[in-house]
């Protein structure tokens, strides 16, 4: 063989390697772009072999382990209208969804009469880490019923990775077919912060952005080639790139900006907190003006992470969160919950601001004992502190509210409960 020839072969070989090499890193960067809100991947599932040894599960009566393979084999997700993906149907030993997507909620009423409430949020709400009967609505359906003595039936409507605008739009959307809650509850926030720190350069933006927008743009078998060009993972590696430079310029304080970076290329925390902040405030005025329009009762509360929200952390936990450091984009996401969280207190004294907006960041500020397994999942204990705080609130919120705001089941079911 010729010198010439085993030249042209190592240069066609070695440009086979190099095409390869930038694929997988382009793939790898895209992955990392959309590493754990909404469809197909989550961080936690990618790791529950480690955390179903968690502290946080000693002296539980089920399995750790069989639990979070259940959340990983649920995660199946179909196109849903307006609102983009839900869960299909499952039915495992402590995971259960119906033909609507909505997870089983345990210690619901069968009176008539029962008070409807809805429960709306991420996957949070839907119970990641807990099995249907330690879910955040189960625990409130068991405190209503039971110690408050208020005959309710409480649907879990939370869905991974759903940010508050998913959530209202949800809301509506059942309000148009004609289903009528008493109350209804909204547990988010991390969600709107990661959607406002992934994708600043889209205001307003979902989850998974990236993944969702390359599928609709995708052509399909009517253009193999372009649909073949937009899979790889040079391709989506440049969306990444081109959608941080050619983003729109912003203007913040009489300066133009791009995206959400400083002139030292460091996030700006306080902007996006603040971004993500007036986007989840708009979502409660709407909300304040449905509940006005249909009668019921509403309740948005803003949850904790792991990250800087005053809880005494266990060893274990304390590990999860330099575990989770490595992670791209999540020390933005959780720095951005908990500024969020700060503006949110000031913003609570703004007469524009509705009085049913709560701050939840202190949740476990007394707990010392481990209740995450990840950055802002907790077990089963979490979930019903959660619920205990939820219920305080909404009771309080009830009571304190003049005959005429309320129907007449919710004061019948009220009775002699209020102070």
């Amino acid at each position: 063989m010729g010198q010439k020839l085993k030249t042209a072969l190592a240069l066609v070989g070695l440009s086979v390697v190099v095409i390869v090499v930038v694929d997988g890193l382009g793939r790898v960067a895209s992955a990392v772009d959309d590493r754990y809100f909404g469809p197909p991947a989550d961080l936690l599932l990618a790791d529950d072999d480690l955390r179903d040894g968690l502290p946080a599960y000693d002296g539980v009566d089920y399995d750790p382990r069989t639990l979070l393979e259940e959340v990983r084999k649920s995660d199946r997700t179909v196109y849903e209208p307006y609102t983009i993906w839900k869960r299909r149907p499952y039915r495992g030993t402590y995971t259960t969804i119906d033909i609507t997507g909505a997870r089983r909620t345990v210690g619901n009423s069968s009176s008539d009469d029962a008070l409807q409430v809805w429960m709306l949020g991420g996957s949070a709400v839907w119970g990641v880490g807990a099995p249907d009967s330690e879910t955040i609505p189960s625990h409130l359906a068991a405190l209503l019923n039971g110690k408050l003595g208020i005959e309710s039936n409480v649907r879990n409507l939370g869905r991974r990775g759903y940010v508050s605008t998913q959530e209202v739009i949800f809301l509506m959307r059942e309000l148009q077919a004609g289903r009528r809650p008493d109350i209804v509850v909204f547990y988010n926030g991390v969600n709107d912060a990661a959607a406002v720190s992934l994708w600043p350069e889209f205001p307003g933006a979902h989850v998974s952005f990236d993944t969702v927008r390359d599928r609709f743009e995708s052509d399909g078998e009517d253009d193999d080639l372009g649909w073949f060009a937009r899979s790889t993972g040079l391709y989506k590696a440049s969306r990444i790139v081109l959608d941080r430079v050619e983003g729109d310029p912003i203007e913040r304080d009489g300066i133009i900006v791009y995206a959400h970076q400083d002139t030292d290329s460091t996030p700006n925390y306080r902007w996006l907190a603040e971004r993500g902040l007036d986007l989840w405030l708009f979502n409660a005025r709407v909300v304040d003006t449905l509940a006005r329009e249909y009668g019921f009762t509403p309740l948005m509360a803003f949850q904790p992470g792991l990250w800087s929200n005053g809880k005494p952390l266990d060893p274990s936990e304390e590990s999860l969160i330099a575990s989770e450091m490595n992670y791209a984009g999540l020390q933005t996401i959780m720095t951005v919950r908990a500024e969020m969280a700060t503006v949110l207190d000031q913003r609570l004294s703004d007469p524009q601001t509705p009085d049913w907006v709560v701050n939840l960041n202190d949740l476990f500020a007394d707990t010392p004992e481990p209740v995450y397994i990840d950055y802002v999942h907790v077990t089963g204990q979490g979930n019903e502190i959660a619920a205990q705080r939820i219920a305080a609130e909404l009771r309080d919120r009830l009571c304190a509210q003049s005959d005429e705001r309320l129907s007449e089941r919710v004061l019948n079911q009220l009775g002699a409960g209020c102070p």
